[in-house]
């Protein structure tokens, strides 16, 4: 048995846990930033938060040295509060990727005041109906009350956030962890160890461990942030779709699988956005993991994109490159992953780091 493996898994489900407990809609991020700022101080130079909530914790290095932002996003997806019918009701929108499938009788969370997304009774709904989700704006959050008086009362007004409640868990296998917003604050989760492990460590380059805001409406808050620290490179850790299950073909759509390793993206697209990861970050990421003997994953990621397709065209151009954690139900309340992907992902990430420097080679040509 490998300790301290096991005491780094601990400590990543641990805080992924704390953390995705923590309610963060798109530009809504203020509880999730407050606590990544607590964490993060004791082990960097300085914290600065912008007026967008995009968090930049920084080692600085050398005079003259490179530097390397390392980022996660802290958004989740959910909704936003629309209006208050009379009967108390509360009718909504949606911030970022929400499934609509996914909505009927679902647990949710308004400024801490727990309710539900409404279904309609088996008993009275048609045949045609149990086949079919209504569209969105027939669905309405119930809070338990019967008066827009009693809602208002407790504070809710249009524009408030809400948040699936599905608390983490481990499922039959301790290492499969499921739960809303997995995507992406186990990136969250890495940061935070990965800048409490570095700690002290004398390094080649300044380290800017950046949290950012409103991916997953835009990919925002890093072009924000990555504009304002002009990085010599970047590398980006988030989440994406998994394989291995029997709705998905390993071939046709996605090879990834979770409890394979940490994925080194390649390509992603989606629409007209996305990212080619240059050859010296690709070849970085690549080299490191094989000579720390950590099991990668190459692939392609077509149909979504991650911070890093925004990132790399800030100014004249950030070399990005890009690990991914493979996730089982993307986008839903119960979003799987595989915690040793997640120790391997930090593993890989903080190799990489401690060997960057003004030797790291990053030119198109190799040079």
């Amino acid at each position: 048995m490998d300790q301290h493996r096991d005491d780094l898994k601990h400590r990543l489900i641990t805080m992924l846990g704390e953390y995705a407990a923590i309610d963060a809609v798109a530009g809504y991020e203020q509880d999730m930033v407050a606590r990544l700022v607590a964490d993060l101080e004791p082990h960097v130079d300085g914290v600065d938060v912008d007026p967008f909530g995009n968090v930049t914790a920084t080692r600085r290095g050398t005079d003259g040295a490179p530097s390397l932002m390392v980022a996660a996003h802290s958004d989740e997806i959910g909704g936003v509060v629309k209006a208050i019918e009379p009967e108390g009701v509360i009718r909504f929108e949606k911030l970022g990727g929400v499934i609509e499938t996914l909505l009927l009788g679902r647990a949710v969370r308004i400024r801490g005041h727990r309710g539900v997304i409404g279904a309609k009774a088996g008993h009275i709904t048609p045949p045609a109906e149990r086949l079919t989700a209504p569209p969105l704006r027939e669905l309405y959050v119930d809070l338990g009350f019967d008066t827009r008086a009693e809602v208002e009362a407790l504070g809710i007004q249009v524009g408030d956030p809400i948040a699936y409640e599905a608390p983490m868990r481990a499922l039959a296998n301790p290492d499969r962890l499921s739960g809303k917003a997995l995507d992406n604050r186990v990136g969250c989760a890495i940061v935070v160890e990965l800048a409490r492990r570095l700690a002290g460590v004398a390094l080649g380059c300044t380290v800017h461990f950046v949290v950012t805001t409103q991916e997953e409406i835009g990919l925002r808050g890093a072009r924000m942030v990555t504009y304002r620290l002009d990085p010599t490179a970047a590398i980006v850790i988030d989440t994406m779709p998994a394989g291995g299950t029997p709705d998905v073909s390993a071939t046709k759509d996605l090879s990834m699988r979770i409890g394979a390793g940490p994925v080194v993206t390649l390509i992603s697209q989606s629409g007209s956005g996305g990212i080619i990861v240059p050859p010296g970050m690709r070849d970085l990421l690549l080299r490191t993991a094989e000579q720390e003997g950590i099991p990668v994953q190459r692939a392609l990621f077509y149909g979504g994109n991650a911070d890093a397709a925004a990132v790399h065209l800030v100014r004249g151009g950030v070399p990005t490159g890009v690990v991914n954690i493979a996730r089982r139900y993307s986008h839903s309340p119960v979003e799987t992953l595989d915690a040793n992907d997640a120790v391997d992902s930090l593993r890989l990430v903080e190799a990489a780091v401690r060997g960057f420097g003004t030797g790291t080679r990053l030119g198109f040509l190799g040079g």
